[in-house]
């Protein structure tokens, strides 16, 4: 299955060593699935795909808003309206979760709460057919200002908390949003802390190490993005096939 990734934004060389959004992206979810294979399209450079390149697309983290109307974002929100009309399977990460929001009509905001970063837990609201494993809560990798503000109204929420109340966002089985990070390492992720400390407070910084000690779900939520595209391609091959009788 060949997903398409989009991205959206670069590592600051200072972390590169850990690679880049697409690097992290396909690196943790070829350890789940191995029959995947990745096309990389950088979007800040305008190079988006054909909508019949791939099975598939994930929109990256970034260190832009998605809510700013840089020509490449602007194009980036056409093609999702496009891709959404066409029901591919799409999945967005962070930024990608809210350019995908702000495309189908949502808000997307500076949060006044200010950042998340580390960690934190977010309460289940909903479960579709692709999430493998029934849970109450998930707590996921998270660095981020913004934040979905108005959720539009082709999406739902499925995952939030008083922090993140729009952390998850599905349409039917085509489109998956998240928030947080979970192509992100704890190691990466305590340099972005650490990176970012200036912006918060000391009491923030100390809490953020302490939430990083607790166990992430980051597998979970790549076996549901797993389960999510191969569900989606097995939804393809049965409908040609109902078409073929």
């Amino acid at each position: 299955m060949k997903i398409g990734i989009i991205t959206c934004g670069h590592v600051d060389p200072p972390l590169s060593d850990y690679g880049q959004y697409a690097d992290m992206i396909e690196g943790s979810l070829v350890e789940i699935n191995r029959d995947f294979t990745f096309q990389d399209y950088d979007a800040t450079k305008g190079v988006l795909p054909a909508l019949d390149e791939c099975h598939g697309f994930i929109i990256t983290g970034s260190v832009h808003n998605a809510y700013d109307n840089h020509p490449w974002i602007l194009m980036l929100v056409d093609w999702v309206i496009r891709c959404e009309a066409q029901r591919k399977p799409l999945v967005g990460i962070c930024f990608g979760h809210q350019l995908i929001a702000r495309a189908l009509g949502g808000k997307v905001q500076k949060s006044d709460k200010g950042w998340g970063l580390g960690s934190y837990e977010v309460q289940m609201q909903a479960q579709k057919k692709w999430m493998s494993l029934s849970v109450d809560s998930a707590r996921l990798l998270v660095s981020h200002q913004d934040q979905v503000t108005i959720v539009p109204r082709a999406l739902t929420v499925i995952a939030g908390n008083e922090f993140c109340p729009n952390f998850m966002l599905v349409k039917d089985n085509h489109i998956f949003t998240v928030q947080g990070h979970p192509e992100f390492s704890v190691p990466f992720t305590q340099k972005l802390v650490e990176k970012r400390q200036h912006l918060i407070t000391p009491e923030q910084y100390q809490q953020a190490y302490v939430d990083l000690e607790q166990p992430q779900d980051s597998a979970l939520i790549l076996h549901w993005i797993d389960n999510f595209f191969v569900m989606a391609q097995q939804g393809k091959s049965a409908e040609r096939m109902q078409q073929a009788v």
